[in-house]
C-alpha cells in the first residue's frame, strides 16, 4: 500500500493521515515486513498550537513517516477545511493494536516512559490481553528540555537508554514522556535507535494500565473525551486554551483557501 492510498491531508500546515485506522494498521505492518523503519506521531489540536510556536516541534512532525489525527477536532478541522479525515485514530489504541499485531508475528516491544511501575504494569496488562506479547519495559527518564536550545540531557544517560533498548532488540517502541520530549527523544536518536517502529504515545500508559481512567466508548464517539478527560484532570484547563486558538488557525486557513 502506497502512501497515497492512505489518503494525506493537510490540516493548518501538517500533513496528516486521512485514512481508516485498519487501511494504517496494514500500511504500517507492510512497512515493516519490508524493513522499513517507521517514526509514527500522535497530533492533536495542541500538537499544532505547539508546533506553531515552536519550529523545532514543527520540524519533527514534518519528518514522522506517519501522522494520525489524534483528536477529535482535527476531524472536525477537516470537514471545514473539505480535507476529509474518515476517523480520529486513538494513539492509545492503535499501540495496542500494533501490540496485538507484534504478539501474532513474534516482534517484541519496548515501553519507556510514566512513573514508577506503569510501564510495567502497562506490559503486563498487554501480555494478558495478547498471548504471546514479548517485550521489557522500564519508568520514564528523568530528562531535561532547554528552552533555549531545544536539546534534551543529560546525554550520557540517554545513550544508556539507547543502548538498553538495542540490546533488547526490540521491534517497537512506545515512549511516554509527554508532548515534545518523547518525539524529540525518537528525532535525535532515530539513526541509532535499532528498531522497526518508534512512537510517542503520551498518557497511553496510564490507561492501558488503569493507573488513569478512559472515556467510555460512547463519550469516545461523540468526540467528548478531551471532556470526560478535563473532569477527572482539572489541571489540564489552562492546556485546553490552545484549543482556542487551534480553533482560530483553523477559521483563519477556511479565509485564506477562499
Amino acid at each position: 500500500m502506497s502512501e497515497k492510498e492512505l489518503d494525506i491531508v493537510k490540516i493548518v500546515g501538517l500533513n496528516l493521515i486521512g485514512t481508516s485506522e485498519k487501511r494504517l494498521l496494514d500500511y504500517l505492518t507492510a512497512r515493516i515486513i519490508k524493513g522499513k523503519k517507521t517514526f509514527v506521531v500522535t497530533p492533536n489540536p495542541e500538537f499544532i498550537v505547539f508546533a506553531r510556536h515552536n519550529p523545532w516541534f514543527k520540524l519533527i512532525l514534518d519528518k514522522a513517516d506517519v501522522a494520525i489525527p489524534d483528536g477529535i477536532g482535527l476531524v472536525w478541522a477537516g470537514k471545514i477545511l473539505k480535507q476529509p479525515i474518515k476517523e480520529r485514530i486513538s494513539g492509545t489504541d492503535l499501540m495496542e493494536k500494533l501490540c496485538q499485531e507484534a504478539a501474532k508475528k513474534g516482534w517484541k516491544v519496548y515501553l519507556l516512559g510514566g512513573k514508577l511501575g506503569v510501564a510495567k504494569k502497562t506490559l503486563a496488562v498487554l501480555k494478558k490481553r495478547y498471548s504471546g506479547l514479548r517485550g521489557w519495559a522500564e519508568a520514564g527518564p528523568k530528562l531535561n528540555l532547554s528552552p533555549i536550545t531545544y536539546h534534551l540531557s543529560p546525554k550520557q544517560e540517554i545513550r544508556k537508554i539507547v543502548r538498553r533498548i538495542n540490546l533488547r532488540k526490540s521491534d517497537f517502541l512506545f515512549i511516554a514522556l509527554g508532548m515534545g520530549k518523547q518525539e524529540k527523544f525518537i528525532y535525535d536518536n532515530w539513526d541509532k535507535l535499532d528498531v522497526k517502529l518508534a512512537m510517542g504515545v503520551g498518557g497511553a500508559f496510564d490507561y492501558v494500565s488503569g493507573k488513569a481512567p478512559r472515556a467510555p466508548k460512547w463519550v469516545q464517539k461523540m468526540g467528548l473525551e478531551w471532556l470526560f478527560r478535563l473532569v477527572h484532570e482539572p489541571w489540564r484547563w489552562k492546556r485546553q486554551l490552545r484549543v482556542i486558538e487551534f480553533a482560530w488557525l483553523v477559521f483563519r486557513e477556511k479565509i485564506d483557501r477562499r
